[in-house]
């Protein structure tokens, strides 16, 4: 998978696409989950054709369907090296009190590492936090990032704030609220 990632980040910044490593294999690579699902990328809705022309020369493009909750204006599926990859811009998820955007930019870029001298970028856990309490069927993963952010402490509170700015289930608000209380204490 890392093979992969490498391959796909490697051609992703050769075309100076603003993106970040997101889902499961961020959460591995921060030390929540052992196994990863697949690789998940987030890019600049802007950039989002581009990545999907160069991911095209990369991977195979699978067909996608995109159903509700989600509401993402670029969705793509591809196979590289054998491994799924999922590339998103302007990820939406649609809930009770609205629809919520991750308008993806450099600013949500949490983080950076590099693995075979490629250099991998990171979305923010914070971010994915908020996505992972509105997607079905994602609580123990919302979970386990609450215990990382008590145990660690949260490292981009204004992604929080910004998160806050739109409609959101009240239930999450709080959540969002309350953690945010405990970097002020």
């Amino acid at each position: 998978m890392l093979h992969a990632l490498a391959k796909t980040a490697d051609i992703l910044n050769e075309n100076n696409i603003i993106w970040g490593l997101g889902g499961s294999l961020m959460l591995h690579m921060h030390g929540i989950i052992d196994n990863p699902n697949d690789i998940d990328l987030l890019v600049s809705e802007n950039h989002a054709p581009l990545a999907g022309k160069v991911l095209d020369n990369l991977g195979e493009r699978k067909e996608t369907v995109h159903s509700p909750p989600f509401k993402t204006a670029f969705f793509a599926k591809y196979r590289v090296e054998n491994t799924p990859v999922d590339l998103m811009g302007g990820y939406s998820i649609i809930h009770e009190e609205g629809t919520y955007k991750l308008a993806f930019e450099k600013n949500n870029i949490a983080d950076s590492t590099s693995f075979n001298g490629k250099t991998i970028y990171l979305s923010s856990l914070e971010d994915w936090y908020v996505l992972y309490s509105l997607m079905p069927n994602r609580e123990e993963k919302v979970h386990l990032i609450e215990q990382h952010f008590k145990e660690k402490g949260i490292n981009h509170p204004d992604l929080l704030i910004k998160a806050l700015r739109q409609p959101l289930p009240e239930p999450l608000r709080n959540k969002i609220q309350y953690f945010l209380s405990l970097e002020d204490s």
